[in-house]
């Protein structure tokens, strides 16, 4: 399966750096009204950070947030963000570690320590947060946003995909799979699965499939032969496979592609005029 070429050239795709508010809503004239004192309170605001790529004509565009393995925000998944938008999305890489200073490392012990200090709750609350900055964003189309995770953020992209029922679609490169959380989950899933993984058992998948099957939740996962742990990541060369990862590619595209303005329980149905080709 070969991946499509992409809608945009790589020079047609702007790009920032962000500072998303969490806890707070999105700026609002009337809270004035409501408030005349709102301008002089200071709050202690907690800020998200992430990184944003998207097509600088035309739009409004459905919308991707990305999130990075235990390593933290680096040049990997930044680029990965241009990949995606050069496809017809707004690509939102957000910094998991965003309460701890966003830091970014190459050493597995201290990714460890890391990945340790993150919340779930509280990432939770972010990346709905971070969803909702999207919707108030005049180029992003409301509430056409899916959630593609790696490793750690695949196992963070199911727990957001269970918490948030609008979300269209979950993207998940071989992320443990939250279990108990399973019978809130609504949206399709495509789940990359390495065959020798050290980190996610056979058993969760499989246990994620039969739960969503009879939830009657789309669910397709697919086993690449051969490939370890985060096969998918072309920084790390003992573990990249690059015919499975042009594979994975290929299917998650396609996957976006027929699921994130797609018609499925919970959401409304976006009419064929509204699609971006």
């Amino acid at each position: 399966m070969n991946a499509p070429a992409p809608t945009y050239d790589r020079k047609e795709i702007g790009s920032a750096t962000v500072r998303i508010p969490s806890g707070t809503g999105m700026p609002d004239p009337m809270d004035v009204a409501i408030d005349p004192y709102a301008p002089t309170k200071v709050a202690k605001h907690v800020f998200i950070k992430g990184f944003q790529a998207w097509p600088q004509k035309g739009g409004p565009y459905p919308a991707v947030l990305i999130l990075h393995e235990w390593w933290g925000l680096n040049s990997h998944f930044q680029d990965l963000a241009y990949r995606v938008a050069q496809y017809g999305y707004v690509a939102l890489a957000v910094d998991q570690y965003s309460r701890i200073g966003g830091p970014v490392t190459g050493d597995p012990e201290l990714a460890a320590q890391l990945m340790g200090k993150v919340k779930t709750a509280d990432l939770l609350h972010d990346l709905n947060d971070a969803a909702e900055y999207l919707n108030f964003q005049d180029y992003v189309k409301k509430n056409r946003i899916a959630v593609l995770g790696f490793s750690m953020g695949g196992s963070h992209g199911l727990s957001f995909a269970c918490a948030r029922r609008q979300l269209r679609a979950a993207v998940i490169f071989y992320g443990h799979v939250p279990t108990e959380k399973l019978s809130t989950l609504r949206c399709p899933v495509l789940y990359h699965q390495a065959e020798n993984d050290d980190s996610v058992t056979e058993q969760e998948v499989h246990h994620m499939v039969s739960a969503l099957t009879a939830n009657k939740v789309m669910c397709e996962v697919h086993k690449y032969p051969g490939t370890a742990h985060s096969f998918f990541n072309d920084t790390r060369p003992d573990v990249y496979k690059e015919e499975a990862a042009a594979e994975a590619w290929a299917r998650t595209l396609a996957f976006l592609d027929k699921y994130i303005l797609a018609d499925h329980p919970g959401v409304r149905p976006l009419p064929d005029s509204q699609r971006v080709r």
